[in-house]
């Protein structure tokens, strides 16, 4: 372990409902780089939410552990990705008047708009995940970004709180710190797939991200370089997985096998070809048609982008949409699905891969990864230090514990 190093560490933690993925940055001068990176099989995660605590924290250790051991950094905390049915969006606006002998806007003068913003969404039942403004008007004047300084007399904020559902957030803080390190912070999901996946245009000039990944699809709506809106489907990969197992009669293992190798979500391009599917009981496979295949898949997948058009239509977005939709997740990874989205959404439709840093590992590019590297990139913008120089023994002593764990296992 490298200890009393001065270089900065940030450490994103995705913990889904197929993988917990760790990585582990370095803070450059003029960047960052990628010093390790893990990614293991989820457990007691379903639909983005912890349902069995000591099998989701294992599966956390074991993904820190990895990392750790790749890249000689000890993790002390970590910024964590939320999601979920529970995540609330809510526009809003505060008003400050400044005072006679007060003429230019103050950094105390934002923090009280900041304040006056988050008021109404401060409840016991409620976290407070993000406040993201969109602009300030100043003497009636809009479309400000950043107002500190300038003359005024009154200033007014326009964005969006993000609230998370208090009992799903301390479920994920405790797995995380039953892991054995702290959480630097807790970052909306869509929110890091965005900074990872989109240029600064299409955040200006109107861009959805879809995330779609094993439990749930995650969607935020970016304007003005904002995030403007955002809200989960149900529906994911491990979906489309169901629905295959169901219909040919497979376990689930070999769906999922069959959805990734041969699945595609648009049956007519598909051939006659057969492929060997492992029926549910038996000894031997039997030959199924790959377009049977891809009925089951397109049907699922048509459904998860008209839910979603459905919703933008309901919140006015969708004519707001110059730059599209981006796909990106696990699920954005299926043959065809880019044609049936530009179908349903009538709109420019790309697949989103992370933009990593130079140097970094390749897998990384993989739009699977979007999340995980957006959670680095907003963590470093806060230039959060990971690696302390020395930890205390309460936690070293957890972390051994959790090891051994995991050698047992």
């Amino acid at each position: 372990m490298f200890w009393g190093t001065p270089a900065t560490y940030v450490v994103g933690l995705d913990v889904g409902t197929t993988k917990v993925c760790t990585l582990i940055a370095r803070l450059l001068p003029d960047g960052w780089d990628a010093v390790s990176f893990a990614s293991v099989r989820s457990r007691g995660v379903q639909r983005a939410t912890v349902v069995d605590l000591e099998e989701a924290a294992n599966a956390v250790a074991e993904s820190l552990d990895r990392a750790e051991q790749t890249g000689g950094v000890e993790i002390q905390s970590v910024w964590v990705g939320i999601t979920g049915h529970h995540i609330k969006a809510h526009p809003v606006t505060a008003t400050l008047t400044l005072p006679d002998e007060e003429t230019h806007i103050t950094t105390d003068h934002l923090n009280e708009l900041q304040r006056r913003a988050r008021q109404p969404h401060l409840r016991d039942d409620q976290l407070i995940l993000h406040l993201l403004p969109r602009q300030f008007v100043i003497n009636g004047v809009g479309g400000i970004r950043r107002p500190l300084g300038l003359a005024a007399r009154e200033i007014r904020l326009q964005g969006l709180v993000v609230t998370a559902d208090a009992s799903f957030a301390r479920s994920l803080m405790a797995c995380v710190r039953k892991a054995g390190v702290e959480v630097a912070g807790m970052v909306l999901e869509p929110l890091a797939a965005g900074e990872a996946v989109l240029t600064e245009s299409e955040k200006e000039l109107g861009t959805v991200v879809m995330d779609i990944g094993g439990g749930t699809t995650d969607v935020a709506v970016f304007l003005d370089g904002a995030l403007v809106d955002t809200f989960a489907l149900p529906v994911g990969g491990n979906h489309v997985t169901r629905d295959l197992a169901i219909g040919l009669r497979t376990p689930l293992e070999e769906a999922e096998r069959l959805k990734i190798n041969y699945g595609s979500a648009l049956p007519q391009k598909v051939g006659d070809e057969t492929v060997e599917v492992l029926e549910l009981g038996q000894g031997k496979p039997r030959p199924v048609a790959k377009r049977a295949l891809a009925e089951i898949i397109e049907a699922r997948m048509r459904e998860l982008f008209e839910l979603a058009a459905e919703r933008l239509e309901r919140g006015g977005w969708h004519s707001l949409l110059a730059g599209g939709i981006v796909l990106t997740g696990g699920g954005s990874l299926l043959d065809g699905v880019t044609e049936l989205a530009q179908e349903v959404f009538g709109l420019p439709v790309r697949i989103g891969e992370p933009m990593t840093a130079p140097g970094s590992p390749h897998e990384l590019r993989n739009p699977m990864y979007a999340t995980l590297v957006g959670l680095v990139l907003h963590a470093l913008q806060h230039h959060r230090t990971t690696a302390e120089p020395t930890p205390s023994w309460r936690r070293w002593w957890h972390r051994l514990l959790q090891r051994v764990k995991n050698l047992w296992r």
